[in-house]
């Protein structure tokens, strides 16, 4: 072989760096160029020209290795791209939003100013995205060299095809953004009035719920939150079944349940935040009726709501 030959296998191997696969790669390629170059002759070309010919028909040996190699030349191929783009999306749509209300709410318990609140939350938010995309492109890409071809996971089929949607699809993934944005609002809110409040007692920060809520029923509270949030995604998943209205009753009862015993017991309000504000106890005695009865109210609304949809969606089925 001459020194073109030579130096194309050389480029073509120097970066595998196991001896005995960068071995075989090389005699395989100097054996596909051997028989091209024949050829090549045989149809009436000089050797140096055919060798040209064989080399340039064989083209980049980068990407002739990679092939040879079954390694892919893309940072994340067709097979995982769409399941990458989809997660990313749904990652940078949520979290560094949630991360930057946490850092901003964070900002404000400790007294600084507007300008800094905002800016802590903007660059907060924007360090995460970072975040999130990076890693989420560093394990897809270390998936798609680390994975067989032709998995069951991800081979394609009919199979996978997406359902039709119905019309009531829009509809179910509004109520859904509406309710994730209000359940994780509370969340933030509750966790945030406990270790970020901005109402202090001298060096004393004053949480507005009372501080013995925590673990318990604080963590109650939360962990209903959190089951609601599940109940949100079932709902637009399967839509309104009488499971999951009964489900949803369920939950409402238990939170709104939680609250009217709070509120009844003088549980809920944190009798220092109450004194610092300059409300008198009488005021708040007088308005638990009104909070109570409003809590029942939107409580046996919700639940009423949820027959009535998977009524309406029963009978939708069954015609």
């Amino acid at each position: 072989m001459s020194t073109l030959t030579d130096r194309y296998v050389h480029a073509a191997t120097r970066f595998v760096s196991a001896e005995d696969e960068r071995t075989e790669l090389a005699l395989e390629l100097r054996e596909r160029i051997a028989d091209t170059i024949d050829d090549l002759r045989a149809r009436g070309l000089a050797e140096e020209q055919a060798e040209w010919q064989a080399l340039s028909d064989l083209g980049d040996p980068l990407r002739l290795a990679a092939e040879y190699r079954g390694r892919p030349m893309q940072l994340i191929g067709p097979r995982y791209y769409f399941i990458w783009l989809r997660l990313l999306v749904t990652l940078l749509a949520i979290v560094p939003a949630a991360i930057g209300v946490i850092a901003a709410l964070a900002a404000a318990g400790a007294r600084e100013p507007a300008g800094d609140i905002i800016g802590t939350g903007i660059s907060a938010a924007l360090s995460v995205a970072l975040q999130v995309a990076f890693w989420t492109t560093a394990v897809f890409a270390f998936i798609e060299r680390a994975a067989p071809d032709g998995t069951e996971e991800t081979a394609w089929s009919p199979e996978k095809l997406p359902e039709l949607p119905d019309a009531s699809e829009r509809h179910r993934r509004n109520d859904l953004v509406a309710s994730l944005v209000f359940i994780t609002t509370m969340a933030a809110l509750l966790v945030w009035q406990y270790v970020g409040s901005p109402f202090f007692d001298g060096e004393t920060r004053l949480p507005i719920l009372a501080p013995d809520l925590w673990p318990w029923r604080g963590g109650a509270l939360l962990a209903l939150l959190a089951l609601e949030a599940g109940q949100a995604l079932w709902l637009y998943r399967r839509g309104w079944t009488w499971p999951g209205a009964i489900a949803n009753i369920a939950i409402s009862l238990a939170f709104g349940g939680l609250l009217v015993w709070l509120f009844l017991t003088d549980r809920l309000l944190n009798p220092a935040f109450i004194e610092h504000v300059g409300w008198d106890q009488s005021w708040v005695d007088s308005a638990t009726p009104f909070v109570v009865v409003a809590t029942v109210a939107i409580v046996a609304w919700e639940s009423i709501d949820a027959l009535l949809k998977a009524g309406r969606r029963g009978r939708a089925v069954s015609s």
